[in-house]
């Protein structure tokens, strides 16, 4: 990929470096003491069962670049994510419930796999980790075993290691009285991911 490219993706996403950097320093030596407002919050969004957002992604990988606008509708049954230009031109639907995960794409081919993390780098090249981000994407740690590395002063999650993914969150917003993400930031060693919500919809409304 070449530094244009890169440089234009993280132009789209609008997420300032400084911002990034200061995260990146967060992560210390030891295990944080945990803040007292962090409880609060986790029940909080523990009541979350069914959201929709809609906002962008951008995708950075040693072989290619993708960036775009996401509508994510999660709920009991499963996922329906629809991937788009910039322009709003529907590039794929994913849709993933106990069968598996189907994507559909522009040209209406139908690809099917166990799980949408197959699915997406057989389809795309790149990985989208569905399994862990239904989760991640409100601000809490997946099932399993994960790390906590910083807490912001409202006891937000700040930083989160889990599954071989470094979660980082520079910015939430109020929804209905619930704190939630606006951007976030996820890095492997093979891919950076990153989201901006621009519109939430909760079960918890």
């Amino acid at each position: 990929m070449t530094a244009a490219v890169r440089h234009w993706l993280q132009l789209f996403l609008l997420i300032p470096g400084s911002m990034l950097a200061s995260c990146a320093t967060l992560a210390p030596t030891a295990p944080p003491a945990e803040p007292a407002t962090y409880l609060p919050h986790l029940q909080s969004i523990t009541k979350i069962h069914a959201f929709e957002l809609r906002g962008r992604i951008g995708v950075l990988t040693e072989k290619k670049g993708f960036s775009g606008l996401m509508h994510w509708h999660h709920h009991e049954e499963g996922d329906d994510i629809g991937l788009y230009s910039p322009l709003g031109s529907q590039l794929g639907q994913i849709n993933a419930d106990a069968d598996g995960v189907t994507l559909i794409t522009s040209d209406q081919k139908i690809h099917r796999a166990t799980d949408a993390e197959t699915l997406t780098e057989q389809t795309m090249g790149w990985s989208l980790p569905l399994s862990g981000l239904n989760d991640w994407v409100l601000g809490r740690p997946a099932a399993g075993a994960m790390e906590i590395l910083a807490w912001d002063e409202a006891g937000h999650i700040a930083h989160l290691r889990q599954n071989g993914w470094d979660i980082e969150y520079p910015q939430y917003v109020e929804v209905n009285a619930i704190q939630l993400p606006a951007k976030i930031v996820l890095k492997s060693a093979r891919i950076d991911l990153r989201l901006v919500v621009e519109s939430w919809q909760t079960d918890a409304d």
